[in-house]
């Protein structure tokens, strides 16, 4: 697949004009966009975006988890029929995935989102897209 577009987050090249990709990291950069745009933010595709923010507030276990993936798989099947899911990891309790310079003393409200996908096209070639969305909720 040949998909061009801007990266997320924008940035320019060399010569000050907005940077282009293409392929797997362009779709990683919508899918990104997607993910973090929250439904109601954009005026003229009012219905866009993963309600993500919602869960800002709720406490960090498995009923969140459960609710993030939900939103997550409505918004992936919607909005970006370029790509086939493999799986969605939800890691409501990210303290393995810290680095050891983290003081993990919030590690406990953070949601570790991780989406492995791949080209219908190309089934060989599985790509990873990880989040780590903060909670406040405890």
């Amino acid at each position: 697949m040949k998909f061009l577009g801007c990266p997320y987050p924008i940035v320019k090249n060399p010569r000050g004009l907005l940077r282009t990709q293409n392929g797997m990291s362009q779709v990683k950069s919508d899918l990104l966009v997607l993910l973090l745009t929250q439904p109601g933010e954009r005026v003229f595709l009012p219905d866009f975006g993963t309600p993500l923010r919602d869960l800002l507030f709720e406490p960090n276990d498995s009923e969140v988890e459960e609710r993030a993936r939900s939103m997550i798989i409505q918004s992936i099947s919607t909005w970006e029929p370029r790509i086939t899911v493999d799986n969605i990891f939800i890691n409501y309790n990210i303290e393995d995935d810290l680095s050891s310079e983290d003081d993990r003393t919030e590690s406990e409200h953070v949601l570790g989102i991780t989406i492995r996908f791949f080209d219908p096209e190309n089934i060989n070639e599985v790509q990873e897209l990880r989040l780590e969305v903060p909670l406040a909720g405890g």
